[in-house]
């Protein structure tokens, strides 16, 4: 059957394989990257201007490790790219006392000895003009929050595996893998290459991808919104932060403005589920934008009404809302991240650097066991 062309075979080049494919490839390994589409497309998950970071993280707290070496492999890939990438705004989340996001928060600032801010409702009008919190509500400040810009992000990683040595074939579909016993087979509609290890980070494809995980997984249609503004203090420039507001059923998040699409905004919770990519409807729910804009005449009442731009992306979900990390059951050349459940491109620089670890090493130092395959599928 012949040997191995590549050390290892990256299929998806999205958020977390562009990662991997630098990380890869600046090891010194000899790298193939895979993707039905062009590099930073809009036909996924990883599009749409701009991710929220965040340190203090109120999902779980084992998650801030991965987060602050996440935010240092950020803050290099920054210097190495001729634009910024990453913001360091701060972020302000808000929400009940009693519930899921202040208390999530204060137990990983607590748990890591994180810095933070609580603040009143009176405090974050003086502090961040334009923002009016209801004065039930409890508000924490996270310093270490910002804006990713996504797809120069994983523009910037894809250049540097290049600059590495890294093979990129785009735009090619892959039909299927298999292992043999010699090395790791990826079948597309342009060919067929071999590996001795291969990274699969599928986003909203997993389920087709990942047959083993496909019970676990569903896709979320997800609507993303800018609005018109006219008001400085929302701006990036003069220190507007990243804010997220849970209210009710709801957890809204937005960005401050960048340039003249003005504040993007969006529900984190929520989402028509959808059976495949396929079948993602890109036409503007008008429910999702009913909510989205009475939330900005609650908390952002300086926002414009008018909606200056719209686009939609998928949320993997996992059945428990946390990423798929690790070996492929019984099959140790082949690893995978999936189910990023909508809070995952943060974590891409980690993951990346994790997936090398595991492809080339068998093995990573970072503390993943709590995103371990094994919780769905024993090996």
């Amino acid at each position: 059957m012949g040997q191995p062309t590549y050390d290892c075979i990256v299929v998806g080049i999205g958020g977390i394989g562009s990662a991997a494919l630098y990380h890869l490839a600046r090891r010194g390994a000899k790298v193939l990257g895979i993707d039905q589409y062009p590099v930073a497309h809009d036909q996924g998950s990883s599009h749409g201007d701009t991710r929220a970071i965040r340190l203090v993280y109120f999902e779980h707290p084992d998650y801030v490790p991965l987060l602050k070496r996440s935010l240092q492999l950020w803050e290099e890939l920054n210097e190495k790219n001729a634009q910024c990438l990453f913001h360091r705004t701060g972020i302000l989340q808000s929400g009940p006392a009693s519930g899921e996001v202040i208390k999530g928060l204060i137990a990983a600032a607590a748990a890591h000895d994180l810095p933070m801010e609580q603040l009143s409702a009176s405090e974050v009008s003086d502090r961040f003009k334009g923002f009016s919190i209801p004065s039930t509500e409890s508000a924490i400040f996270d310093p270490n929050g910002g804006v990713l810009k996504v797809e120069d992000c994983i523009r910037a990683h894809v250049h540097l595996a290049e600059t590495h040595g890294a093979a990129l074939h785009t735009p090619e579909t892959v039909r299927h893998w298999y292992v043999d016993k010699q090395a790791v087979n990826v079948e597309t509609d342009k060919g067929h290459h071999k590996c001795k290890a291969l990274v699969i980070t599928p986003g909203p494809w997993a389920p087709r991808m990942l047959p083993a995980f496909a019970p676990h997984l569903h896709l979320l249609r997800k609507s993303l919104f800018w609005f018109d503004n006219e008001e400085e203090s929302y701006h990036i420039e003069n220190g507007c932060p990243v804010f997220l507001f849970e209210q009710g059923k709801h957890a809204f998040y937005g960005f401050p403005a960048l340039d003249e699409k003005g504040i993007k905004v969006a529900d984190h919770n929520g989402g028509r589920p959808i059976t495949s990519p396929a079948d993602l409807d890109r036409h503007v729910d008008t429910d999702e934008l009913g909510a989205v804009s009475l939330m900005l005449r609650q908390y952002l009442p300086a926002v414009g009404h008018q909606l200056n731009d719209h686009t939609t992306c998928m949320y993997t979900m996992s059945a428990d809302g946390h990423f798929i990390v690790g070996h492929y059951p019984e099959v140790e050349q082949v690893n995978v991240v999936a189910g990023l459940s909508g809070h995952g491109f943060k974590f891409a620089p980690v993951l990346g650097e994790i997936m090398a670890d595991l492809a080339l090493e068998g093995a990573t130092e970072h503390p993943i066991d709590f995103l371990s395959p094994t919780r769905f599928v024993m090996p």
